[in-house]
């Protein structure tokens, strides 16, 4: 009997604590978001690496360490020996850019899996679409930030890093479901 009412304590318990997760989801989810708007307001040089750069590493190692790279990039050639912090710096706002919206995919993925753990292939719509419409939105407001300009091509970057963090989500799922059935 005893063992009874503590199973229905745990029962009760775990029925009340099931928002938790959502609710943690869904606050990370709002921060998260809140950074990414709140970066894409800024204007190019409160964003710029460039200063520190410049700073901490002399033009001449730089150089020397970089393999000879060009990137042509909407209207602008960069050329890792002509202008290696501008160089960096693209290559750290591009990384910057997959990095973002892979976390962002899998904090939404993993809000929308709490919602509803059964319904794992409306998650993964869910995520793709906002995936595409946040970047789009971001983009837009980047237009409305001094010296920014919005790029469609910068979309499709962010939305594979979106891809990715939703595919390492769904692996981790995958793992641990595997590890648990073999505990």
């Amino acid at each position: 009997m005893q063992s009874k009412v503590k199973a229905n304590a745990k029962v009760k318990v775990n029925k009340s604590m099931k928002w938790l997760p959502t609710l943690l989801w869904g606050i990370l989810l709002i921060g998260w978001l809140t950074l990414v708007f709140v970066f894409s307001s800024q204007s190019y040089e409160q964003q710029s690496i460039q200063p520190l750069l410049r700073k901490s590493h002399i033009y001449i190692d730089i150089v020397r360490r970089l393999p000879e790279v060009t990137i042509k990039y909407r209207y602008s050639v960069i050329n890792s020996h002509a202008s290696p912090y501008a160089f960096i710096e693209f290559l750290f706002r591009k990384g910057a850019h997959l990095f973002v919206y892979a976390t962002f995919a899998s904090i939404l993925f993993m809000f929308m899996r709490s919602l509803n753990p059964k319904r794992l292939f409306r998650a993964i719509a869910v995520t793709l679409v906002v995936a595409i419409a946040v970047p789009a939105l971001d983009e837009w407001n980047q237009l409305q930030s001094d010296e920014r300009t919005g790029n469609a091509t910068d979309v499709v970057l962010d939305f594979t890093g979106a891809c990715i963090g939703m595919i390492v989500c769904l692996l981790m799922i995958g793992f641990f479901k595997l590890w648990r059935r073999f505990k």
